[in-house]
């Protein structure tokens, strides 16, 4: 997808040569070959490379043709929020930015709107429904608020666009009748009053994971124990083992990972 919007920004004309070569391109730069041993029935699923050049192709049909027209590119993974351009919101005990990447911006008659692109194994009656109430995107509509005026722009901000791509193409013989679509989105709308609650409630969630590092002290949620994103949760053996037993479990079974980073600011040119 980002070479596909870069194109868009730049005026370059996409072919079906430069299709296959963006889908041969991505899929060497990020070792998918890898999957097929990771996730073998995901990777059967989605059709091998030839799957990748289909569904680039596919997309190109229905949608971008469609973007080509209609939207302007603004961005395309840009990052924001490092250099604390985005204020959420402070109390006594801590001080709060928003920090993100979105997969891309668009202006669509004079209304700026981020756009974020999401793969599902099928598209079904409740795909679209899925991205309200939202942590990630009112916090891309406020945070592109923010920076426009901050630069000087009087724009509208009040919407997401979710990209949606299904991983599986679509059977074209459904046994319902209908078939599918394999690309779909949603638009997820929130009003200030929205954004505002939005904003108190990641204050909060701020203040309590102030509170557990200033003590130490962390709250474990035992309801996701065996319901995290439809499987068990990646710390079920240490929830379940006793006190004392956890940092052998620990030192035995995890490593610390560095801090996770969205993106790299970009350094400023000195004169």
């Amino acid at each position: 997808m980002e070479a596909f919007y870069n194109s868009l920004r730049s005026g370059t004309e996409l072919s079906l040569q430069s299709i296959q070569d963006i889908a041969l391109s991505a899929w060497a730069t990020n070792n998918l070959d890898a999957c097929a041993a990771a996730e073998p029935d995901k990777f059967g699923q989605f059709g091998d490379l030839a799957g990748a050049v289909l569904m680039l192709q596919d997309y190109y049909q229905s949608q971008y043709l469609i973007d080509k027209h209609n939207w302007k590119v603004v961005a395309v993974e840009e990052g924001f929020g490092l250099k604390k351009e985005v204020f959420i919101g402070e109390t006594p005990r801590v001080v709060v930015y928003w920090v993100g990447r979105p997969d891309l911006v668009v202006s669509e008659n004079e209304r700026l709107t981020p756009v974020d692109h999401k793969t599902v194994s099928r598209v079904d009656g409740f795909t679209t429904s899925r991205y309200k109430p939202s942590t990630q995107m009112p916090g891309y509509v406020h945070s592109c608020e923010v920076i426009a005026k901050s630069l000087g722009f009087s724009v509208r901000v009040d919407r997401c666009v979710v990209n949606i791509c299904s991983r599986a193409r679509p059977s074209d013989n459904p046994r319902s009748g209908k078939r599918r679509p394999r690309f779909i989105r949603a638009y997820p709308n929130f009003t200030r009053e929205e954004i505002d609650e939005w904003r108190r409630d990641v204050v909060n969630k701020c203040e309590r994971i102030a509170h557990c590092l200033r003590t130490n002290e962390w709250n474990w949620s035992e309801t996701s124990c065996h319901n995290f994103y439809m499987r068990p949760c990646d710390y079920l053996k240490l929830h379940s083992a006793t006190p004392s037993a956890r940092d052998v479990i620990l030192a035995a079974d995890f490593a610390e990972g560095r801090p996770w980073k969205p993106y790299e600011p970009t350094k400023e040119v000195e004169d």
